[in-house]
């Protein structure tokens, strides 16, 4: 199997980039998949966005709970972000999200904390979900709303469509979109 997923962002009308950043990044045993959504618009909450993709990209081995913990102290001090991550495997989701960076796997809400990493976290939850062919992640940002159905079509079609339909025009929109797809 082949993970079909894509991320679609759309930043704040008028603002050069924006704090909406998704990112997949492959590893040898499946993903780990990130939606980050910083407080905020423009270019700090862009900077904010830019330190946590980086720290994802040198801690790719760590649970969800566990990167959560450590993008809490790397960035106290900043304006902070919402931020959900998911470990992917062949079989199954880690999940963990803090702030308004909502989940859905096969069309049920995953369990994302309150608060703001980097200044007012509370502890991670870890929640372990199936995934198998054929059903999708979807990952928003709160400039996105909640869908209703999927779009047909692959993870690039349906996140983009998703952006049209629900995105808002008065917030940065971000969607991560994923499932397990047999090659053709």
């Amino acid at each position: 199997m082949e993970l079909d997923w894509n991320v679609e962002i759309r930043s704040y009308q008028g603002a050069p980039r924006g704090g909406d950043m998704g990112l997949v990044i492959p590893l040898e045993d499946g993903a780990l998949a990130a939606l980050v959504d910083a407080t905020g618009h423009g270019l700090p909450a862009y900077a904010v966005a830019q330190t946590v993709r980086k720290t994802l990209f040198d801690r790719t081995n760590f649970q969800p709970d566990v990167l959560l913990n450590d993008l809490d102290v790397v960035l106290e001090g900043s304006i902070g972000a919402a931020i959900s991550l998911a470990r992917i495997y062949s079989d199954r989701i880690d999940f963990a999200g803090v702030g308004n960076v909502n989940a859905i796997i096969g069309g049920n809400q995953l369990l994302v904390r309150t608060g703001i990493v980097g200044q007012r976290m509370r502890t991670p939850h870890l929640t372990t979900a199936a995934f198998p062919e054929d059903t999708w992640f979807v990952m928003y940002t709160d400039g996105v709303a909640r869908p209703r159905s999927i779009p047909a079509g692959n993870a690039a079609t349906a996140s983009r469509q998703l952006i049209e339909n629900a995105g808002s025009d008065h917030d940065d929109a971000g969607v991560l979109m994923a499932r397990w797809k047999r090659p053709i």
